[in-house]
């Protein structure tokens, strides 16, 4: 049997434990208890705090969806040999640095502040032009774990300039370049991204800063993380850790699953102001269905965590207009109403959803309007990215049409 020591926020909270069987279990600590209480969600959603011991595919999967999915956890299990699927053997390497602010130590290690190594701008360059392969030589092995598909590094920007985080060193920004040709489905697309993140905030919504940069001759989009503030770690976690999925079910597959409503119902009751939650929730969800964003399943959602336990909305991240560029990209991520394809979804869909989850059809009409309406305007205003298919009048166009029956 293997241990691991779970720290949140910097305080020990558990002891993750691999047994013989290769199943995880976890025991809280009666620190966490008595800050918390029994039954409050520090961690997750899915996991509130007990005195028994905690087993089963909740605990699973939320472990395993901190890691990253695809080629780079392949290339990080071939490179410190571990069974492909692992994932306590790969937290054991990694999982000083992941999302939110939790962190696993072995044995008597303590987190720490880490060690942030200088970059110079042709190793960055290096760093990011041989994606997914990562820079095991000159002492920068990779220390730092976040989930998703899609390429990227995680660095540290200082006031000297980038930095490569170990030890459990805070990363700040994550660099995903554009895909290299065999991975390509939608070209350009860290410019749909970045132009959509750009929409978004100038919709009034909430959604991560990032800019385009390029690196040895490779355009990437530079991140700045919203789990990290003021040099201190936030703790969120996805809807999938949420709601206790695997990272494989991360598109909802049957109308009938009703999973926003299942997440509204955990996450309104842990919110400091519910009816605020839902119209965070309904404004990210009018705006990923209007803008077409093909790629908004449940690794694409998440909720911020505090340090007394109340639930909100993270800000947007990982958007795109991917429908309007490929029009197979059709998906919803999410049922909305029980519609999962996009070319369908109405403004009637968003509100009976909403009303679904608590929200008054009064409220949940004038959010779905006011989120339309900041689109049709900031698409305009914003006018095309630098790309081979234009999309802002599509946009604007599409928010307007279902706009249309609410006048």
């Amino acid at each position: 049997m293997s241990i691991l020591t779970m720290w949140l926020h910097g305080q020990v909270v558990g002891e993750l434990e691999q047994l013989r069987n290769a199943r995880l279990r976890l025991r809280f600590t009666e620190g966490a208890l008595s800050t918390y209480g029994f039954g409050a969600r520090p961690l997750s959603l899915s996991l509130p705090l007990t005195d028994k011991r905690v087993q089963g595919d909740a605990l699973e999967r939320f472990c395993d969806n901190l890691l990253p999915e695809g080629s780079g956890r392949a290339v990080l299990e071939r490179e410190h040999s571990i069974r492909p699927g692992d994932a306590f053997a790969l937290l054991a390497h990694i999982g000083r640095e992941c999302a939110g602010a939790i962190q696993f130590t072995t044995g008597d290690v303590t987190v720490g502040d880490g060690v942030l190594s200088p970059l110079t701008d042709e190793q960055v360059d290096v760093i990011v032009r041989d994606l997914p392969t990562h820079p095991t030589r000159d002492g920068l092995e990779v220390s730092a774990s976040l989930g998703g598909i899609q390429d990227k590094v995680l660095l540290t920007r200082t006031a000297e300039g980038w930095a490569w985080p170990s030890g459990g060193a805070m990363s700040t920004h994550l660099i995903k370049p554009e895909p290299i040709s065999t991975q390509v489905v939608v070209p350009q697309i860290i410019r749909y991204e970045h132009w959509a993140l750009r929409l978004a905030t100038d919709a009034g919504l909430r959604a991560a800063k990032a800019d385009l940069q390029t690196f040895g001759g490779r355009e990437a989009l530079v991140v700045e993380r919203f789990d990290r503030r003021d040099g201190r770690r936030a703790h969120q976690e996805d809807f999938t850790q949420a709601l206790g999925l695997a990272a494989r079910d991360k598109y909802e597959a049957s109308a009938g699953e009703r999973r926003l409503a299942a997440l509204a119902a955990l996450a309104a009751s842990e919110a400091l102001d519910p009816v605020a939650f839902l119209s965070d929730l309904l404004a990210q969800v009018t705006f990923n269905a209007a803008i077409g964003n093909g790629d908004a399943h449940s690794k694409n959602y998440s909720v911020h965590i505090s340090q007394s336990a109340n639930v909100s909305m993270t800000p947007l991240y990982d958007v795109a207009p991917v429908f309007l560029v490929a029009s197979r990209l059709r998906h919803a991520g999410h049922a909305v109403d029980q519609q999962v394809y996009l070319p369908y979804i109405t403004a009637g869909h968003l509100t009976s959803e909403a009303e679904l989850w608590g929200l008054s059809a009064e409220v949940a009409a004038n959010v779905v309007r006011d989120t339309l309406l900041a689109l049709a305007r900031s698409a305009e205003a914003l006018g095309d990215p630098d790309v081979e298919i234009s999309v802002a009048e599509a946009v604007r166009d599409r928010a307007l049409t279902l706009l249309g029956p609410m006048g």
